[in-house]
């Protein structure tokens, strides 16, 4: 093998070069002084890139699931309702009309993120009961049937997902308080259960499972968007065993006469999660709707165009599709990739002094020839059943926040995410992926794998520059060496 420039050439193909007054196109590889590489610049290649709408993604698929409203004035509205399970308890509880309900509370634990405005919104939370029966397994994309009378309200100021709570539980025969996990709390009416449990009611309609399901139908949760206050924002829940769901609480005579006369308290919990087999099925639903602005309607009605502004949004939202239609042309160059790194900023010119949030995490992805889709080698975190397969087993959380070796961080102080795919560009060369598209879209900075599929866990978005923005363009960075 032949090298030049102190044995070894290395070429920097840089696809986009970004022209901001900050000049973070400044990157490559760390070297020493006097160690500079001399790298050789070509743009035989270009990247496509557009705005595509994602799948809906099911429910009961992730650990945590999104609530909410965010107005964005730049992507458009996004509105996250929840169904709501009313679990089958040990035992049904029979209120009879003499019964005193000291309290119906229902009980969401949060799950790790917010995304939107935490301090100038506030939303008027909504309870409606479901029209039809709560089922599993549902898309984000189903609009349920719900019933129109609102059973209760709750206004909340702002989220408190990292605050714990102190609540009163019954623990050795007495009230005792104490510290919970995060959680919304919300009262529901005396009235509506006392007659969805009244003694009127017939036993055998709802000793089976299927028979108290057709009974309680479930709960709808909602913000009502008249009465929020500034841009909004998305929220996550989680399900919990033994915490999610309805906490009843009511007293009634024993039905007994003289001494032996007394009130009994019941202490009742409808689970919205259920245990199976030391796991748990949190049955909420998320129902996602989106309306987007004119410049992302325009996208989406041109598939196959190539723009400037690449807009990413979740829960099942927005993705980009990147390509590389030129890639052929390094095919029978007999390189070895050393090192690839997409390179992606964000479009500081299309977000506006409004909204200045963005998704902490991104994540990458590909399609088979079948259009399925599929983990990027660098970026496969699928167990084998001893560790993980791809690149991406170098993921671990550290006090300081999510990283991974796989990329797709933001970082704040040069305002880009990098992703680090030096085997997909290798594969695309040596033909074993045939496809040359693949995928960018939000991902939740809690979750340890990288994630493929559409995802509900989280609620956040980006708008970057594409291929051929005139200053924040991303940019594929490959260094290789060339034997001959």
């Amino acid at each position: 093998m032949k090298y030049l420039n102190r044995d070894l050439l290395t070429l920097l193909i840089s696809l986009f070069v970004l022209g901001s007054c900050e000049n973070p196109s400044s990157i490559g590889l760390d070297v020493q002084p006097g160690d500079e590489i001399v790298g050789v610049l070509t743009d035989t290649l270009t990247l496509h890139a557009v705005t595509l709408k994602d799948d809906s993604a099911r429910s009961n698929s992730f650990n945590q699931t999104t609530f909410g409203l965010l107005n964005d004035p730049v992507i458009g509205k996004t509105t996250a309702d929840l169904a709501l399970a009313i679990g089958k308890p040990a035992s049904v509880p029979r209120i009879r009309e003499d019964a005193e309900i000291d309290s119906v509370i229902l009980v969401l634990p949060y799950g790790n993120e917010y995304f939107g405005d935490s301090t100038g919104s506030s939303f008027t939370l909504q309870v409606r009961q479901l029209a039809e029966v709560y089922t599993d397994g549902n898309y984000s994309d189903k609009e349920w049937a719900v019933s129109d009378e609102v059973l209760a309200t709750k206004l909340v100021r702002r989220f408190a997902y990292r605050d714990t709570v102190s609540v009163y539980k019954h623990i050795d025969e007495k009230d005792s308080l104490v510290k919970a996990d995060p959680q919304l709390r919300m009262a529901l009416p005396a009235a509506f259960f006392r007659n969805l449990f009244s003694e009127s009611v017939d036993s055998a309609s709802i000793s089976t499972e299927k028979g108290f399901s057709n009974h309680v139908k479930g709960l709808y949760l909602s913000v009502d968007e008249a009465s929020m206050t500034g841009t909004g924002g998305l929220i996550t829940f989680r399900g919990a065993t033994d915490v999610t769901g309805i906490e009843l609480v009511y007293r009634q005579p024993n039905g007994k006469d003289g001494d032996d006369a007394a009130i009994d308290t019941f202490r009742t919990f409808l689970p919205t999660t259920v245990s199976a087999s030391s796991s748990f099925a949190a049955r909420i639903s998320s129902s996602i709707k989106h309306e987007y602005t004119t410049e992302v309607a325009a996208q989406l009605a041109d598939p196959s165009g190539n723009f400037e502004t690449l807009y990413l949004q979740a829960p099942a939202g927005l993705r980009a599709k990147l390509s590389l239609p030129h890639i052929d042309s390094l095919k029978g160059l007999d390189m070895a990739i050393n090192k690839a790194e997409l390179v992606i900023y964000v479009d500081q010119g299309a977000t506006g002094d409004d909204f200045g949030y963005y998704a902490p995490r991104l994540t990458l992805y590909r399609e088979d020839i079948a259009n399925q889709r599929q983990p990027v080698p660098d970026g496969d975190s699928r167990s084998d059943g001893q560790r993980f397969s791809g690149d991406a087993r170098s993921l671990w959380y550290r006090s300081n926040g999510y990283w991974q070796a796989f990329g797709g961080v933001y970082d704040k102080d040069k305002q880009r995410y990098i992703f680090h795919i030096t085997s997909f560009v290798q594969d695309l060369l040596r033909d074993r992926i045939k496809n040359n598209e693949f995928f960018i879209a939000p991902a939740s900075e809690g979750d340890r794998n990288v994630p493929y599929q559409s995802v509900l866990n989280t609620g956040s978005r980006a708008v970057i520059g594409g291929g051929n923005h005139p200053e924040y363009k991303m940019k594929l960075n490959i260094y290789y060496t060339k034997s001959n």
